[in-house]
């Protein structure tokens, strides 16, 4: 992370919609979770920066 450099192992699209999918289904049992949602914000900062097929550590990029 600190080179910038983020090989895929899971890339971050895929991270995203999993996260995206845990928060409909917290959404249906009317359970709050904010952590988890400012979470998904970083996510599609990153994935708005370029970063959708790079391992879902390159939700750091979202901080720069």
């Amino acid at each position: 992370m600190v080179n910038g450099k983020f090989p895929a192992a899971f890339p971050l699209k895929h991270q995203q919609k999993d996260m995206r999918l845990a928060l409909a289904l917290a959404d249906e049992l009317a359970q709050e979770m904010p952590v988890a949602a400012a979470a998904n914000e970083m996510y599609k900062t990153a994935r708005r920066k370029g970063k959708d097929d790079d391992d879902f550590s390159a939700v750091i990029t979202a901080l720069q």
